[in-house]
């Protein structure tokens, strides 16, 4: 859904699709169908956003085969669904960390995720947003695959550049802070990526992260603030924190805090229901439709008590 600031600020508010996700493009679709086209009309708009989690497999069939690109393209407008983000953390599955940065097999993924998201963004919107694990496992960090993987995330910055060059469309990946990994916290994620390229690399902010009191979220805001390094994507937004600290309040600060500039930031918007949809999977479709409904209204509530209006 898109929502729109008062100072013309266009917000897109999506749900990450890889709660049902497919290892080949005829089932994407399929779950398109299935799960994403009733949610969109159980919330009453004619045009939903969604963050797809694309496999390696179908993301390397996808960029080997222009004519499948254009079918999915095609398959989310005429489902009334639209794309401006991708959720590059998954391996061979949501849950699986997959290959960390001193590997070339992920810089080979983000770069076919970043190609494909620069085709399926709608013509009207000029840049998209892709998650990414933070670095790797630290118990597994040596310092010479410190080396290795700036060198990867060096030449992802220059490959975006060219992206934009050729495409018009400005893709910024956004690293994910997490415990235990080389980056815990937003000021180590800044610090890895502010010396780069800020213009196409920022920070993935995980809402329940920072609700769950993992950082203090006003510390992490000025940290953005002070460094002008871009929050990418604002994700894993729901209203089920179990027990933790109120999520409204984590979306009213970091969203007031993009939206009056400052804190730089593409205001993407994702919510999460991955471990919240197991029992409604289990439970088939219906279920699973109803709880992404409920999040998502949750979550278009939240935006519009904030002052944002629904934009067409």
């Amino acid at each position: 859904m898109r929502l729109r600031h008062d100072d013309g600020t266009l917000v897109h508010l999506a749900y990450n699709a890889g709660v049902h996700p497919a290892e080949d493009l005829e089932n994407l679709i399929a779950h398109l169908t299935r799960y994403a086209v009733p949610v969109r009309k159980r919330l009453g708009v004619e045009r939903m956003g969604i963050g797809l989690w694309l496999s390696p497999t179908v993301a390397d069939h996808l960029t080997a085969d222009r004519i499948e690109l254009v079918r999915l393209r095609r398959s989310l407008e005429e489902r009334g669904l639209e794309v401006v983000s991708l959720n590059g953390t998954g391996g061979r599955n949501q849950e699986a960390p997959g290959p960390d940065w001193a590997k070339p097999e992920r810089y080979r993924y983000t770069m076919a995720l970043a190609k494909i998201l620069a085709f399926l963004l709608p013509d009207d919107v000029q840049s998209g947003s892709i998650s990414t694990i933070p670095i790797g496992w630290r118990r597994d960090w040596p310092s010479d695959l410190q080396t290795i993987a700036t060198r990867r995330l060096e030449r992802l910055a220059r490959e975006l550049r060219g992206l934009y060059s050729v495409t018009g469309k400005t893709v910024r990946v956004g690293f994910e802070p997490w415990p235990g990994c080389v980056l815990e916290t937003t000021e180590q994620a800044l610090e890895r990526v502010r010396g780069i390229d800020s213009d196409h690399l920022g920070v993935c902010l995980d809402a329940c992260h920072l609700a769950g009191g993992a950082e203090e979220t006003g510390e992490a805001l000025r940290g953005l603030a002070k460094t002008g390094a871009p929050v990418v994507k604002l994700g894993h937004v729901h209203h089920h924190t179990g027990g933790a600290p109120n999520p409204g309040s984590v979306l009213h600060d970091t969203l007031t805090a993009m939206l009056s500039g400052a804190v730089t930031g593409s205001a993407h918007i994702e919510v999460e229901t991955h471990n919240l949809a197991v029992p409604g999977r289990a439970k088939g479709p219906g279920a699973l439709v109803s709880l992404l409904a409920q999040e998502l209204d949750w979550a278009r509530t939240s935006l519009t008590n904030l002052g944002l209006q629904l934009a067409a």
